[in-house]
């Protein structure tokens, strides 16, 4: 019995799997026979059997890879009788050879009709998409339907295919069968690598079913996931060794926990379902974890290998690391890796049997709301590839946004980060900068020098022109100063200056150079107004001081003589004789010239 039982474990084994390429050696690509409920009955059965005698007949003397693969070919056959539609995609292989084994022991188990009993494809007539045929085997809710030709055991009996079991299993054999009590040795038995002999040498407690495996299994796979606990730390402190170090490294040793994710839980899963051999609930439930952790591991991956990507090309040496073409690089690889995500999660999701084409309808329906919500976000990734796209700024450069100054660090899909001068960093939202001027100094060919200079009033013209010439020597002659437009002019005169204003463009980009070149010249300004003997004017009044001579006696008594002169002759009074005088000598006397207006007076009269 103990021989039969090894068999039994191998057979559960075949049936976990549905990747097959025939049916048997002589005619690999013949499809089962599923014409009718007779037909599919017929091959169910066959199916069944025909695992269990390969079991009995050669397996159980030298089991083997080859031999194993062979069970799966086999088993593919009772397994297409079944409709597993109902069944999540990720749980076929456990899901449907527990539903297999569990129906195959219930038919087994209770009184079949005879086969001229069950109806054949000339009783029932064809099969077509608008008239599908349902049958029922009697006295049982075991039902058969057909659908265009094809007939297959129904989802609800195969959903129910457990329950019936396990309404069934006392019962006795009511036809012979290779393998009997498969449940039982199922739940005791392991894979090919794990020999039944092994098995059947443990204690008795550790074959003892809890929760459907025996003991020994729980054990198996706690250390199964101890192993891979450990080698999962190793792997994420990995990952952390070469944090801060060079970018594209960076990111190749952030890529390689979500690799080890992806390469390793296969390889779990592997164990626990073939070799440890969990079944019924429990190996249905691996099944739908380790799919989920492989897509999730999946997207991960995809995330984390756009950045390596990225920075594989940004390490040519024709794009700076730091350049906008380096960041719109990362930005357009990082939305290429979120869209394979997003793929790999979508085949995830179909995978574990979710209604992703119902998702992706109500992410529709919901999708306004959360484009509202997220107004922001799209606001600023809108900005973002303006940004990008009409370049106004680049990284490294100095400029002035709004009525700031600053140095910016880092252009990003959200934001953008600038220096200041006084070496604050300031997170500008890129909606904002957008939309905001922004002035470039670092993209400028040529930088402006301007200013006023003002001389003393005292220097004398033929100074001020030597001082003019001068300037405009030394700047012709500055290698670092452009021919056209330098001028050097004399604008105007100042409260206390003669203004001289002087326009250059200094041939260069860099701010620092700019101010070492215009010191230069400064300099060399003084050193020309000293030359010329004269000087920078500054803020000053002037007060001329004199003293008073007072009144002139002799003066003042040859203009008295010279009025009482004027008296005797003309004998007017006083008040007249200036009206007088002015009419008899109005064309004598010696006014100011036309258009003065000083000591002019008009006549009266």
């Amino acid at each position: 019995m103990g021989g039969f039982r090894a068999l039994a474990i191998l057979f559960t084994g075949c049936c976990v799997t549905v990747m097959a390429l025939g049916q048997a050696t002589e005619h690999p690509l013949k499809p089962a026979d599923r014409s009718s409920p007779r037909a599919l009955m017929r091959t169910f059965l066959d199916g069944c059997d025909a695992v269990g005698s390969f079991i009995v007949e050669d397996y159980m003397n030298a089991p083997s890879r080859a031999k194993s693969h062979h069970l799966r070919l086999l088993s593919q056959t009772p397994l297409q009788c079944l409709d597993m539609s109902e069944l999540p995609p990720a749980t076929h292989l456990k899901g449907g050879a527990a539903a297999a084994m569990a129906l195959y022991e219930t038919l087994n188990r209770i009184e079949l009709p005879s086969w001229d009993e069950i109806p054949g494809a000339e009783e029932l007539g064809p099969a077509d998409g608008t008239n599908a045929t349902h049958w029922v085997i009697p006295n049982t809710q075991i039902a058969i339907e057909g659908v265009r030709g094809e007939y297959r055991f129904t989802a609800e009996t195969v959903a129910r295919a457990p329950d019936y079991y396990q309404r069934v299993r006392r019962l006795p054999y009511t036809r012979p069968v290779p393998i009997q009590n498969l449940e039982a040795i199922a739940a005791n038995g392991g894979g090919w690598m794990v020999p039944h002999a092994w098995t059947e040498a443990l204690p008795a407690w550790l074959r003892k079913p809890l929760a459907s495996q025996a003991v020994w299994k729980w054990m198996a796979l706690a250390l199964v996931l101890v192993g891979f606990g450990w080698l999962t730390r190793l792997a994420l402190r990995a990952s952390r060794c070469v944090s801060g170090k060079h970018p594209f490294l960076e990111a190749l040793a952030q890529l390689a926990f979500p690799t080890f994710i992806l390469v390793t839980t296969p390889v779990v899963a592997y164990l626990a379902l073939f070799q440890i051999n969990l079944t019924v609930a429990v190996g249905t439930t691996v099944e739908l974890v380790t799919t989920a952790i492989v897509y999730l591991a999946g997207a991960w991956f995809s995330w984390r290998a756009a950045p390596v990507v990225a920075e594989a090309i940004i390490a040519s040496p024709h794009i700076g690391p730091q350049s906008i073409d380096a960041h719109l690089i990362r930005i357009c690889s990082r939305l290429l890796g979120i869209l394979a995500g997003a793929i790999f999660l979508a085949m995830g999701a179909e995978r574990l049997g979710l209604p992703v084409y119902g998702i992706v309808a109500g992410l529709g329906v919901g999708g306004l709301a959360i484009a509202l919500a997220a107004q922001p976000t799209i606001e600023n990734l809108i900005g973002g590839l303006s940004l990008f796209a009409d370049k106004p700024i680049r990284v490294g450069d100095y400029c002035k946004y709004g009525t700031d100054l600053g140095t910016v660090e880092a252009i990003g899909i959200r934001s953008t980060r600038i220096r200041g001068v006084d070496r604050t960093l300031t997170t500008v939202p890129n909606a904002v900068l957008s939309k905001m001027p922004v002035v470039n100094y670092s993209v400028r060919d040529r930088m402006l020098l301007t200013a006023v200079v003002g001389l003393r009033y005292e220097t004398k013209p033929e100074q001020l022109r030597h001082v003019l010439a001068k300037l405009r020597e030394l700047l012709l002659a500055h290698p670092k100063v452009t021919p056209e437009p330098s001028r050097v002019r004399f604008v105007g005169f100042g409260d206390s200056s003669l203004n001289l204003e002087i326009t250059a463009y200094i041939a260069t980009s860099d701010w620092n150079e700019f101010l070492e070149i215009r010191e230069d010249i400064y300099l060399r300004m003084i050193d020309v107004v000293t030359a010329s003997g004269t000087g920078f004017a500054f803020p000053s009044q002037t007060l001329y001081f004199a003293r008073d001579p007072g009144v002139d006696p002799d003066k003042s008594a040859a203009a008295i003589a010279e009025v009482g002169q004027w008296r005797a002759d003309h004998q007017l009074p006083f008040p007249n004789f200036d009206i007088g005088f002015r009419k008899k000598h109005r064309h004598t006397l010696d006014y100011p010239p036309t258009g003065s207006a000083v000591g002019k007076t008009e006549p009266q009269g």
